[in-house]
Order: structure tokens, then sequence, then C-alpha cells
């Protein structure tokens, strides 16, 4: 239920209001800055996935980070979010975000993305 809720905020915040004010609502001031448990960001990951296959809306991986981030966030472990850009095989640009913590990807970066930003 964390998960569909996060993700649907995520979701609603992003189509609201524009990207410099959404990234005001995802700091990561108030992390402490240990090692998180392993199985803790393993059940993450899996909610956030899981609530993927099963949202009525297309949650895209900027979506998922933010969501992502916010239950990391009430865990009080630290996390990145990146953002970046690749190009298809038909010389497209495509963007991606990714989330990862202490080497852990929650989001998977999955490809050869150029990192353009990180928060």
């Amino acid at each position: 239920m964390e998960a569909l809720l996060f993700s649907y905020a995520a979701k609603v915040l992003l189509l609201v209001f524009p990207f410099k004010y959404c990234l005001k609502f995802v700091s990561n001031d108030n992390c402490k800055h240990t090692q998180p448990d392993v199985r803790e960001l393993k059940q993450i990951k899996k909610a956030v996935y899981r609530i993927n296959a099963l949202a009525f809306w297309d949650n895209k991986c900027l979506v998922m980070s933010f969501a992502s981030r916010w239950m990391l966030q009430r865990r009080r472990i630290p996390s990145q979010i990146s953002l970046g850009v690749a190009f298809d095989e038909k010389n497209n640009l495509m963007a991606h975000a990714w989330l990862k913590t202490c080497e852990y990807e929650i989001v998977d970066k999955g490809g050869n993305y150029r990192e353009l930003y990180q928060f």
C-alpha cells in the first residue's frame, strides 16, 4: 500500500508542478548515513516494481524513482536519483531516471545511459 500511495503521489506531483519545484519534495536532507539492510532494500524494490505492473497509469522511471526515494526517506536511508540520456538503435534520444542507495539499485539503470544530473 505504501508503494501504491507514493507512486500515485509522485505521478500527481509531476503532472501538476514544474520539475524544479518537484525536486524540493524529494530532498535527501534528513537521512542518516548508515549501511541499510539489503533485505529491506530488496523489499522496497519489489514493492515498487509490483505496483508498476498493477497501476492503471503508466509508471515511468521518474515516478518510480520519486516513490522509492520517499519510501527510503521514511526509513532514513540516503539515496541518489540520477537522470541520464542515451541513443537507441535508430539514433533517437532516450531519457531515463534511476535510483540507488549504497551501490544497490532500487530503480535499475538498465542500459548505457550517460548521467547528466544527480540529486
